[in-house]
């Protein structure tokens, strides 16, 4: 579903995606993603907190914080279970859980109240979020410059930097 007999044979794990497309209940094209994960890793100083979509395993979830090294709110749903073997697991899917109600909630002050609580410093708005989570994505775009401030668009990515 990622593979792109164009992309030329390197060592750059990431110059696939200027190449592929990939369905994950509609088809993405992930140049999107390279763009602005190129732009991350260009322009953002230190290490701040990331969110973006998590979903199960092998699907195109937490793909910044894997190609940037960025924290997330939360990591690999396994990895995460795995490496934290001796807190509840509840922990953990309870982050889960909390980033889809941020993203699918209409109420802004909910979701600035989820930023701060992770200490988010910047909200990922690519083709999967959309895909995933379809009306509560447009909170971004309405109220930018009110608890976010949009730093990043190409097409249908956009990264928003949370203001102060």
């Amino acid at each position: 579903d990622r593979m792109a007999p164009m992309a030329p044979h390197t060592l750059d794990s990431m110059t696939y995606m200027k190449y592929a497309q990939h369905w994950d209940g509609a088809d993405m094209d992930l140049g999107q993603d390279y763009r602005a994960i190129r732009w991350l890793q260009d322009n953002v100083q230190g290490s701040p907190v990331i969110v973006e979509a998590n979903v199960t395993e092998y699907r195109w979830g937490t793909r910044y914080t894997i190609y940037t090294g960025l924290p997330g709110v939360v990591g690999w749903n396994f990895h995460q279970r795995q490496q934290r073997a001796l807190i509840p697991p509840n922990l953990i899917t309870d982050r889960i859980d909390q980033i889809g109600l941020f993203y699918n909630t209409l109420d802004p002050v909910a979701a600035h109240e989820f930023l701060l609580r992770y200490q988010v410093q910047y909200i990922i708005v690519g083709q999967f979020e959309r895909i995933l989570y379809p009306d509560g994505v447009a909170k971004f775009d309405r109220y930018d410059g009110r608890y976010w401030r949009e730093d990043y668009r190409a097409a249908d990515t956009a990264i928003y930097e949370v203001l102060p």
